[in-house]
Protein backbone atom coordinates (compact mmCIF):
# COMPACT_ATOMS: atom_id res chain seq x y z
CA UNK A 1 0.00 0.00 0.00
CA UNK A 2 1.33 3.20 -0.94
CA UNK A 3 1.75 6.17 1.64
CA UNK A 4 -1.06 8.47 0.15
CA UNK A 5 -3.13 5.17 -0.09
CA UNK A 6 -2.54 4.30 3.87
CA UNK A 7 -3.17 7.91 5.31
CA UNK A 8 -6.23 8.52 2.91
CA UNK A 9 -7.39 4.80 4.33
CA UNK A 10 -6.39 6.74 8.39
CA UNK A 11 -8.18 9.73 7.23
CA UNK A 12 -11.56 7.27 6.63
CA UNK A 13 -11.35 5.62 9.62
CA UNK A 14 -10.59 8.99 11.52
CA UNK A 15 -13.75 10.35 10.23
CA UNK A 16 -15.94 7.32 11.03
CA UNK A 17 -14.53 7.41 14.51
CA UNK A 18 -15.50 11.24 14.85
CA UNK A 19 -19.00 10.18 13.50
CA UNK A 20 -19.26 7.20 15.91
CA UNK A 21 -18.37 10.38 18.63
CA UNK A 22 -20.56 12.78 17.62
CA UNK A 23 -23.79 10.02 17.11
CA UNK A 24 -22.64 8.62 20.39
CA UNK A 25 -22.97 12.59 22.30
CA UNK A 26 -26.29 13.21 20.45
CA UNK A 27 -28.00 10.19 21.78
CA UNK A 28 -26.14 10.51 25.38
CA UNK A 29 -26.97 14.17 25.41
CA UNK A 30 -30.41 13.41 24.14
CA UNK A 31 -32.16 13.49 27.56
CA UNK A 32 -31.60 14.25 31.39
CA UNK A 33 -34.30 11.60 32.72
CA UNK A 34 -31.71 8.89 34.37
CA UNK A 35 -33.89 6.32 32.88
CA UNK A 36 -33.48 7.56 29.70
CA UNK A 37 -29.78 8.60 30.10
CA UNK A 38 -29.24 4.75 31.36
CA UNK A 39 -30.69 3.55 27.79
CA UNK A 40 -29.27 5.96 25.91
CA UNK A 41 -25.31 5.19 27.32
CA UNK A 42 -25.94 1.07 27.23
CA UNK A 43 -27.27 1.51 23.98
CA UNK A 44 -23.82 3.51 22.83
CA UNK A 45 -22.48 0.67 25.00
CA UNK A 46 -23.43 -1.90 23.17
CA UNK A 47 -23.62 -0.80 19.71
CA UNK A 48 -19.93 0.40 19.80
CA UNK A 49 -18.19 -2.66 22.46
CA UNK A 50 -20.73 -5.16 22.06
CA UNK A 51 -21.70 -6.57 25.64
CA UNK A 52 -25.09 -8.27 27.28
CA UNK A 53 -25.60 -5.94 29.69
CA UNK A 54 -24.44 -2.79 31.39
CA UNK A 55 -25.67 -0.28 34.49
CA UNK A 56 -24.60 3.04 35.00
CA UNK A 57 -24.22 4.22 38.44
CA UNK A 58 -24.33 8.30 39.58
CA UNK A 59 -22.48 9.06 42.21
CA UNK A 60 -23.90 10.98 45.20
CA UNK A 61 -20.86 12.03 47.35
CA UNK A 62 -23.07 13.16 50.49
CA UNK A 63 -24.29 9.91 51.44
CA UNK A 64 -20.81 8.15 50.21
CA UNK A 65 -22.70 5.58 48.15
CA UNK A 66 -23.01 4.75 44.07
CA UNK A 67 -26.57 4.06 43.00
CA UNK A 68 -28.26 2.94 39.89
CA UNK A 69 -32.16 3.02 38.86
CA UNK A 70 -32.44 0.15 36.24
CA UNK A 71 -35.72 -0.63 34.76
CA UNK A 72 -37.32 -4.29 34.93
CA UNK A 73 -40.60 -5.68 34.06
CA UNK A 74 -41.95 -2.14 33.78
CA UNK A 75 -40.68 -0.58 36.96
CA UNK A 76 -37.64 0.94 37.93
CA UNK A 77 -35.42 -0.97 40.35
CA UNK A 78 -33.29 1.28 42.83
CA UNK A 79 -29.48 -0.02 43.67
CA UNK A 80 -27.59 1.80 46.08
CA UNK A 81 -23.81 0.46 47.52
CA UNK A 82 -21.57 1.95 49.75
CA UNK A 83 -18.59 3.87 47.59
CA UNK A 84 -15.67 1.04 47.70
CA UNK A 85 -18.02 -1.90 48.32
CA UNK A 86 -17.45 -4.25 45.35
CA UNK A 87 -16.15 -3.78 41.89
CA UNK A 88 -18.43 -0.77 40.78
CA UNK A 89 -17.88 0.94 44.72
CA UNK A 90 -14.12 0.35 44.24
CA UNK A 91 -13.69 2.30 40.87
CA UNK A 92 -15.85 4.78 42.24
CA UNK A 93 -13.09 4.87 44.83
CA UNK A 94 -10.25 4.54 43.04
CA UNK A 95 -10.96 6.59 39.91
CA UNK A 96 -9.47 3.48 37.88
CA UNK A 97 -10.65 1.44 35.20
CA UNK A 98 -11.02 -2.05 35.74
CA UNK A 99 -10.87 -4.70 33.31
CA UNK A 100 -12.04 -8.32 34.23
CA UNK A 101 -12.12 -11.16 31.36
CA UNK A 102 -12.57 -13.86 34.12
CA UNK A 103 -14.78 -12.33 36.95
CA UNK A 104 -14.35 -15.52 39.32
CA UNK A 105 -10.38 -14.38 39.14
CA UNK A 106 -11.16 -11.29 41.42
CA UNK A 107 -12.74 -11.74 45.23
CA UNK A 108 -14.72 -8.22 44.79
CA UNK A 109 -16.95 -9.93 42.66
CA UNK A 110 -20.27 -10.79 44.21
CA UNK A 111 -21.73 -14.06 42.45
CA UNK A 112 -25.17 -13.87 44.78
CA UNK A 113 -26.73 -11.21 42.29
CA UNK A 114 -25.99 -14.15 39.40
CA UNK A 115 -27.58 -16.49 41.36
CA UNK A 116 -30.68 -14.69 42.02
CA UNK A 117 -31.36 -13.19 38.39
CA UNK A 118 -30.45 -16.49 36.10
CA UNK A 119 -27.79 -14.41 34.56
CA UNK A 120 -24.42 -15.75 33.88
CA UNK A 121 -21.19 -13.01 34.37
CA UNK A 122 -18.47 -14.30 32.52
CA UNK A 123 -16.45 -10.94 31.64
CA UNK A 124 -16.57 -7.36 32.79
CA UNK A 125 -15.75 -3.83 32.27
CA UNK A 126 -15.91 -0.96 34.54
CA UNK A 127 -14.62 2.32 33.78
CA UNK A 128 -15.03 5.59 35.38
CA UNK A 129 -17.10 8.77 34.46
CA UNK A 130 -15.15 11.85 35.36
CA UNK A 131 -15.75 15.28 34.40
CA UNK A 132 -13.84 18.10 33.02
CA UNK A 133 -11.83 18.61 36.35
CA UNK A 134 -11.52 15.19 36.69
CA UNK A 135 -14.04 14.03 39.39
CA UNK A 136 -15.87 10.64 39.11
CA UNK A 137 -19.38 11.19 38.33
CA UNK A 138 -20.68 7.92 37.55
CA UNK A 139 -19.01 4.61 37.02
CA UNK A 140 -20.71 2.61 34.01
CA UNK A 141 -20.20 -1.49 34.57
CA UNK A 142 -20.23 -3.44 31.50
CA UNK A 143 -20.95 -7.46 31.26
CA UNK A 144 -19.65 -10.06 28.68
CA UNK A 145 -18.38 -8.80 25.54
CA UNK A 146 -20.30 -10.60 22.30
CA UNK A 147 -18.04 -9.29 19.52
CA UNK A 148 -14.50 -8.57 19.27
CA UNK A 149 -12.38 -10.92 21.48
CA UNK A 150 -11.98 -9.49 25.36
CA UNK A 151 -12.50 -6.54 26.87
CA UNK A 152 -9.23 -4.19 25.73
CA UNK A 153 -7.42 -0.88 26.30
CA UNK A 154 -9.51 0.06 22.75
CA UNK A 155 -12.52 -0.28 24.90
CA UNK A 156 -11.55 1.87 27.50
CA UNK A 157 -9.98 4.78 25.32
CA UNK A 158 -13.53 4.58 22.80
CA UNK A 159 -15.50 5.10 26.35
CA UNK A 160 -12.79 7.88 27.85
CA UNK A 161 -13.25 9.71 24.56
CA UNK A 162 -17.14 10.04 25.62
CA UNK A 163 -16.87 10.34 29.08
CA UNK A 164 -16.90 13.71 29.24
CA UNK A 165 -20.27 13.84 27.10
CA UNK A 166 -21.28 11.23 29.53
CA UNK A 167 -20.58 13.20 32.99
CA UNK A 168 -22.31 15.97 31.88
CA UNK A 169 -25.47 14.36 30.83
CA UNK A 170 -25.23 12.24 34.60
CA UNK A 171 -24.77 16.04 36.21
CA UNK A 172 -27.60 17.47 34.36
CA UNK A 173 -29.73 14.31 35.17
CA UNK A 174 -28.62 14.93 38.70
CA UNK A 175 -29.31 18.45 38.57
CA UNK A 176 -32.71 17.56 37.37
CA UNK A 177 -33.73 15.18 39.47
CA UNK A 178 -32.90 17.37 42.50
CA UNK A 179 -34.93 20.16 41.34
CA UNK A 180 -37.26 17.82 40.66
CA UNK A 181 -37.51 16.16 44.27
CA UNK A 182 -37.72 20.20 45.54
CA UNK A 183 -40.38 21.25 43.36
CA UNK A 184 -42.48 18.06 45.23
CA UNK A 185 -41.65 18.82 48.61
CA UNK A 186 -42.62 22.72 48.26
CA UNK A 187 -45.63 20.89 46.71
CA UNK A 188 -46.28 18.86 50.09
CA UNK A 189 -45.40 21.25 52.35
CA UNK A 190 -47.65 23.52 50.63
CA UNK A 191 -50.33 21.17 50.87
CA UNK A 192 -49.49 20.67 54.83
CA UNK A 193 -49.68 24.03 55.41
CA UNK A 194 -52.69 24.32 54.40
CA UNK A 195 -54.08 21.21 55.26
CA UNK A 196 -52.30 22.54 59.22
CA UNK A 197 -54.23 25.99 58.78
CA UNK A 198 -57.52 24.18 58.50
CA UNK A 199 -56.69 21.93 61.38
CA UNK A 200 -56.33 25.08 63.40
CA UNK A 201 -60.01 26.45 64.70
CA UNK A 202 -61.91 29.29 64.31
CA UNK A 203 -62.93 31.18 67.50
CA UNK A 204 -66.46 30.48 68.14
CA UNK A 205 -68.60 33.37 67.91
CA UNK A 206 -71.25 32.39 70.21
CA UNK A 207 -69.76 32.16 73.98
CA UNK A 208 -71.79 34.15 76.38
CA UNK A 209 -70.57 37.72 76.98
CA UNK A 210 -67.20 36.60 75.81
CA UNK A 211 -65.15 37.58 72.23
CA UNK A 212 -62.60 35.62 70.96
CA UNK A 213 -59.55 35.85 68.04
CA UNK A 214 -56.60 33.77 67.53
CA UNK A 215 -54.11 33.43 64.54
CA UNK A 216 -50.96 31.40 63.81
CA UNK A 217 -47.67 32.15 61.51
CA UNK A 218 -45.29 29.57 60.93
CA UNK A 219 -41.74 30.50 60.60
CA UNK A 220 -40.89 27.63 57.93
CA UNK A 221 -43.68 26.10 55.78
CA UNK A 222 -45.42 24.09 58.52
CA UNK A 223 -45.29 24.50 62.26
CA UNK A 224 -44.93 23.26 65.83
CA UNK A 225 -47.81 25.94 67.55
CA UNK A 226 -51.22 25.00 68.22
CA UNK A 227 -53.89 26.30 69.46
CA UNK A 228 -57.83 25.10 69.82
CA UNK A 229 -61.41 26.14 70.85
CA UNK A 230 -63.65 22.76 72.13
CA UNK A 231 -67.30 23.79 72.75
CA UNK A 232 -68.14 21.88 75.82
CA UNK A 233 -71.49 21.26 78.16
CA UNK A 234 -73.16 23.87 79.32
CA UNK A 235 -72.16 26.33 77.20
CA UNK A 236 -68.51 26.20 78.46
CA UNK A 237 -65.57 26.43 76.30
CA UNK A 238 -62.21 24.41 75.92
CA UNK A 239 -59.07 26.59 75.45
CA UNK A 240 -55.78 25.56 74.49
CA UNK A 241 -52.34 26.43 73.08
CA UNK A 242 -49.24 24.58 72.65
CA UNK A 243 -45.66 24.55 71.19
CA UNK A 244 -44.06 21.77 69.82
CA UNK A 245 -40.23 21.84 71.07
CA UNK A 246 -38.34 22.65 66.95
CA UNK A 247 -39.62 23.42 64.04
CA UNK A 248 -40.50 22.50 60.73
CA UNK A 249 -42.23 19.12 59.65
CA UNK A 250 -41.54 16.78 63.07
CA UNK A 251 -42.80 19.34 64.77
CA UNK A 252 -45.94 19.68 62.65
CA UNK A 253 -46.64 16.04 62.81
CA UNK A 254 -47.02 16.18 66.57
CA UNK A 255 -48.95 19.05 66.49
CA UNK A 256 -51.55 17.66 64.72
CA UNK A 257 -51.68 13.91 66.79
CA UNK A 258 -51.72 16.31 69.73
CA UNK A 259 -55.07 18.14 68.37
CA UNK A 260 -56.36 14.77 67.50
CA UNK A 261 -55.61 13.40 70.74
CA UNK A 262 -57.33 16.69 72.71
CA UNK A 263 -60.65 16.42 70.55
CA UNK A 264 -60.68 12.43 71.29
CA UNK A 265 -59.96 12.45 74.96
CA UNK A 266 -61.67 15.46 76.46
CA UNK A 267 -65.23 14.37 75.84
CA UNK A 268 -64.07 11.12 77.43
CA UNK A 269 -61.68 12.76 80.24
CA UNK A 270 -63.65 14.51 82.28
CA UNK A 271 -61.04 16.44 84.56
CA UNK A 272 -57.82 18.96 83.30
CA UNK A 273 -55.45 16.60 85.45
CA UNK A 274 -56.21 12.98 83.72
CA UNK A 275 -56.45 15.20 80.44
CA UNK A 276 -52.87 16.40 80.68
CA UNK A 277 -51.76 12.65 81.95
CA UNK A 278 -52.75 11.00 78.81
CA UNK A 279 -51.72 13.61 76.58
CA UNK A 280 -47.97 13.26 78.66
CA UNK A 281 -48.17 9.48 78.25
CA UNK A 282 -49.12 9.76 74.36
CA UNK A 283 -46.40 12.44 73.51
CA UNK A 284 -44.05 10.26 75.49
CA UNK A 285 -44.23 7.29 74.20
CA UNK A 286 -44.60 9.05 70.57
CA UNK A 287 -41.41 10.68 70.90
CA UNK A 288 -39.12 8.60 72.95
CA UNK A 289 -38.63 12.20 75.08
CA UNK A 290 -36.88 13.35 71.95
CA UNK A 291 -39.36 15.88 71.78
CA UNK A 292 -41.65 17.43 74.24
CA UNK A 293 -44.88 19.94 74.23
CA UNK A 294 -45.12 22.98 76.56
CA UNK A 295 -49.58 23.27 76.96
CA UNK A 296 -52.00 25.59 78.36
CA UNK A 297 -55.17 23.86 78.39
CA UNK A 298 -58.13 24.91 80.75
CA UNK A 299 -61.91 25.10 80.73
CA UNK A 300 -63.67 28.09 80.93
CA UNK A 301 -67.06 28.95 82.64
CA UNK A 302 -68.62 31.40 80.38
CA UNK A 303 -71.45 31.77 82.83
CA UNK A 304 -69.12 32.95 85.29
CA UNK A 305 -65.98 34.10 84.13
CA UNK A 306 -64.25 31.46 85.72
CA UNK A 307 -61.05 29.51 83.85
CA UNK A 308 -59.83 26.33 85.75
CA UNK A 309 -56.69 25.20 84.00
CA UNK A 310 -53.24 23.14 83.69
CA UNK A 311 -50.05 25.04 82.51
CA UNK A 312 -47.67 22.27 81.90
CA UNK A 313 -44.42 24.35 81.47
CA UNK A 314 -46.02 27.18 78.58
CA UNK A 315 -45.30 31.08 78.45
CA UNK A 316 -47.96 32.28 81.30
CA UNK A 317 -50.84 33.92 80.18
CA UNK A 318 -51.16 37.30 80.81
CA UNK A 319 -54.48 38.57 82.11
CA UNK A 320 -55.13 42.51 81.52
CA UNK A 321 -57.88 43.64 84.02
CA UNK A 322 -58.51 47.40 85.17
CA UNK A 323 -55.17 48.27 84.25
CA UNK A 324 -53.20 45.55 85.96
CA UNK A 325 -51.78 42.69 84.44
CA UNK A 326 -51.37 39.28 86.22
CA UNK A 327 -49.52 35.81 84.88
CA UNK A 328 -50.71 32.59 84.83
CA UNK A 329 -47.51 30.26 85.85
CA UNK A 330 -46.60 26.59 85.43
CA UNK A 331 -48.91 24.01 87.33
CA UNK A 332 -46.30 21.11 85.81
CA UNK A 333 -43.67 20.04 83.31
CA UNK A 334 -43.95 20.30 79.35
CA UNK A 335 -45.46 16.50 78.68
CA UNK A 336 -43.31 14.63 76.98
CA UNK A 337 -40.35 14.88 79.15
CA UNK A 338 -40.65 12.25 81.72
CA UNK A 339 -43.40 8.99 82.24
CA UNK A 340 -45.42 9.08 85.03
CA UNK A 341 -45.90 13.25 85.72
CA UNK A 342 -48.41 14.85 87.50
CA UNK A 343 -50.54 18.19 86.98
CA UNK A 344 -51.72 20.56 89.11
CA UNK A 345 -55.00 22.63 88.20
CA UNK A 346 -55.33 26.19 89.12
CA UNK A 347 -58.07 28.62 88.96
CA UNK A 348 -58.51 32.39 87.99
CA UNK A 349 -61.70 34.89 87.68
CA UNK A 350 -62.26 36.98 84.49
CA UNK A 351 -63.65 40.25 85.28
CA UNK A 352 -66.10 41.80 82.95
CA UNK A 353 -64.32 43.82 80.39
CA UNK A 354 -60.82 41.64 81.02
CA UNK A 355 -58.61 40.37 78.51
CA UNK A 356 -56.75 36.93 78.29
CA UNK A 357 -53.69 36.99 76.11
CA UNK A 358 -52.66 33.69 75.25
CA UNK A 359 -49.35 33.36 73.12
CA UNK A 360 -46.04 31.20 72.29
CA UNK A 361 -42.95 32.12 72.81
CA UNK A 362 -42.00 33.15 69.22
CA UNK A 363 -43.41 36.60 70.49
CA UNK A 364 -41.76 37.05 73.22
CA UNK A 365 -38.41 35.52 71.72
CA UNK A 366 -38.34 37.70 68.64
CA UNK A 367 -34.99 39.22 68.25
CA UNK A 368 -34.35 42.33 66.57
CA UNK A 369 -31.20 43.14 64.60
CA UNK A 370 -28.90 44.09 67.92
CA UNK A 371 -30.18 40.78 68.86
CA UNK A 372 -32.31 42.12 71.34
CA UNK A 373 -35.02 39.99 72.57
CA UNK A 374 -38.58 41.51 73.11
CA UNK A 375 -39.23 39.18 76.16
CA UNK A 376 -42.52 39.31 78.03
CA UNK A 377 -42.20 43.08 79.33
CA UNK A 378 -41.81 44.03 75.79
CA UNK A 379 -45.20 41.76 74.95
CA UNK A 380 -47.44 43.07 78.03
CA UNK A 381 -46.16 46.68 77.15
CA UNK A 382 -47.40 46.31 73.38
CA UNK A 383 -50.57 44.61 74.11
CA UNK A 384 -51.81 47.46 76.93
CA UNK A 385 -51.16 50.34 74.28
CA UNK A 386 -53.66 48.22 71.91
CA UNK A 387 -56.08 47.04 74.43
CA UNK A 388 -58.83 48.68 73.32
CA UNK A 389 -59.16 47.13 69.93
CA UNK A 390 -61.52 44.66 69.52
CA UNK A 391 -59.96 40.89 69.78
CA UNK A 392 -59.41 40.39 66.15
CA UNK A 393 -57.70 43.92 65.81
CA UNK A 394 -55.50 43.40 69.17
CA UNK A 395 -54.26 40.20 67.78
CA UNK A 396 -53.38 41.61 64.39
CA UNK A 397 -52.09 44.99 65.93
CA UNK A 398 -49.59 42.67 68.03
CA UNK A 399 -47.93 40.60 65.27
CA UNK A 400 -47.83 43.52 63.38
CA UNK A 401 -45.91 45.23 66.71
CA UNK A 402 -43.71 41.86 66.65
CA UNK A 403 -42.82 42.16 63.11
CA UNK A 404 -42.08 46.04 63.54
CA UNK A 405 -39.81 45.52 66.37
CA UNK A 406 -37.98 42.55 64.59
CA UNK A 407 -36.87 45.20 61.90
CA UNK A 408 -35.97 43.01 58.86
CA UNK A 409 -34.36 39.90 61.39
CA UNK A 410 -35.97 36.89 59.89
CA UNK A 411 -38.24 35.01 62.49
CA UNK A 412 -36.77 32.23 64.09
CA UNK A 413 -40.13 30.12 65.82
CA UNK A 414 -43.72 30.39 64.99
CA UNK A 415 -45.66 32.74 66.24
CA UNK A 416 -49.48 31.97 67.59
CA UNK A 417 -51.88 34.21 69.79
CA UNK A 418 -55.17 33.43 71.17
CA UNK A 419 -57.37 36.60 72.62
CA UNK A 420 -60.23 36.26 75.16
CA UNK A 421 -61.85 39.23 76.16
CA UNK A 422 -65.31 38.73 78.81
CA UNK A 423 -67.57 41.90 78.17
Amino acid sequence: MTRSKATLEESHQEIDRLKVLVEASKLINSSIEPAVLYSSILSVAKEQLGVERGTLYFVDERLGEIWARIPAEGEISEIRLPIGRGIAGSVAATGEAVILNDVTADPRFDGSIDRRSGFHTRSMLCVPIKNRVGRTVGVLQLLNKIKGGDFGASDVDFLSSVSDHMAIAMENATLHLHFMEKDRMERELALGREIQKRLLADPPAEVHDTDLAAASRSCYEVGGDYYDFLPLEGGDLGLAIGDVSGKGVAAALIMTSLQAAIRVTVPLEMTLTGLFERLNGLIYEMTGARKYVTLFCGRYFAGTGRLRYVNAGHNPPLLFSNGDVQSLGATGKPIGLLPGLTFQVAEIAIPKGATLLLYTDGLTEATNPADEELGLEGLANLARRHLGEPPEVLVRSLLEGVTAFEAGNPPSDDKTLVVLRRR
